[in-house]
């Protein structure tokens, strides 16, 4: 049978509409539509991160050590490559009140956090008013689900180690949350010089300290890693920037999408059941006029092959 002919018989059966075509359609439209809709939306979320890589980050690259503060030769650096600089240390420690304790994740930060993005409080202060000192109390903001944890009412005090602290707001977003890792307390926020007479950093205390760094625009951020990385050899400094600010991220996105496709190849196999059953339901349909066919074929002298 020529292709011609093909299209021919195609058109004419089709002339009676397509009501015997319906789930051949719709199997065939949906395993394909899905396997799409999967890449479009991978496609999509790895863009997103891409372009929002550096706010998630909270920087344009970022510099982290353990149990230890940049040596001032690793901070003159930092601040001759990047026009802005912001300190972090995250450690976890003790809320506490009169009547009750509670584990959180301390985040202290300086004057220039956030360096991108912005911190989403309750009341709507500005985050430097609600950690600013009152009456010689450094404030502090905290997670909602810390602050009903322990009782607290906007104004009331709490001690970090040997620090009292003043409640300035309730923390409802950081701009930089999604790269903070895995947290075993909600978070807390409070000024780094806040914390010298705490006792909580110094020898033997288990902290990181991250730097946030804003390059300058069109900076080759390839090449700027391999120069931190070789001055700060053997230094313990581990390198990210906004290139893949979130790498859980990546791989989860990686991962789901992955499953997403075996999910689309199964539904798109299922389909080809569902086409062999249209077609073969479309083929019974035919019998009669088929068997037809070939009695008037067989009694006119001509021979038909089914």
């Amino acid at each position: 049978m020529t292709l011609r002919l093909a299209l021919t018989i195609a058109q004419r059966e089709l002339r009676g509409g397509l009501g015997g075509f319906r789930v051949f359609l719709a199997c065939l439209a949906l395993g394909v539509a899905a396997i799409a809709a999967v890449g479009t939306l991978r496609s999509a979320i790895e863009n997103g991160l891409k372009d929002q890589g550096a706010i998630l980050l909270g920087g344009d690259a970022q510099m982290e050590f353990t149990y230890r503060f940049a040596s001032p030769e690793e901070r003159a650096y930092m601040d001759r490559i990047a026009p802005r600089v912001s300190e972090i240390v995250d450690f976890r420690s003790m809320a506490q009140v009169p009547d009750d304790s509670a584990l959180t994740q301390i985040k202290a930060v300086d004057a220039a956090y956030p360096l991108y993005g912005a911190v989403t409080l309750d009341p709507a202060v500005p985050l430097a008013d609600a950690l600013a000192e009152v009456d010689g109390i450094p404030g502090a903001v905290m997670d909602p689900v810390l602050v009903a944890r322990l009782g607290l009412a906007l104004g009331d005090t709490f001690t970090l180690g040997t620090q009292t602290f003043r409640l300035g707001a309730a923390l409802l977003r950081e701009p930089d949350s999604a790269t903070g890792g895995f947290a075993l307390g909600p978070r807390t926020l409070v000024r780094t010089e806040a914390l010298a007479k705490s006792g909580l950093i110094g020898p033997g205390s288990l902290y990181e300290t991250q730097y946030r760094l804003v390059l300058p625009a069109g900076n080759d951020l390839e090449a700027a890693k391999t120069a931190s990385e070789a001055l700060m050899d053997g230094a313990g400094m581990r390198w990210s920037d906004s290139r893949r600010a979130a790498p859980g991220i990546d791989t989860f996105v990686e991962r789901i999408g992955s499953f997403l496709v075996l999910v689309g190849l199964a539904g798109l196999a299922v389909g080809g059941v569902g086409v062999s059953a249209a077609v073969r339901a479309y083929l019974d349909g035919k019998i009669a006029t088929i068997a037809t066919l070939k009695t008037l074929g067989a009694e006119g002298g001509l021979i038909f092959r089914v």
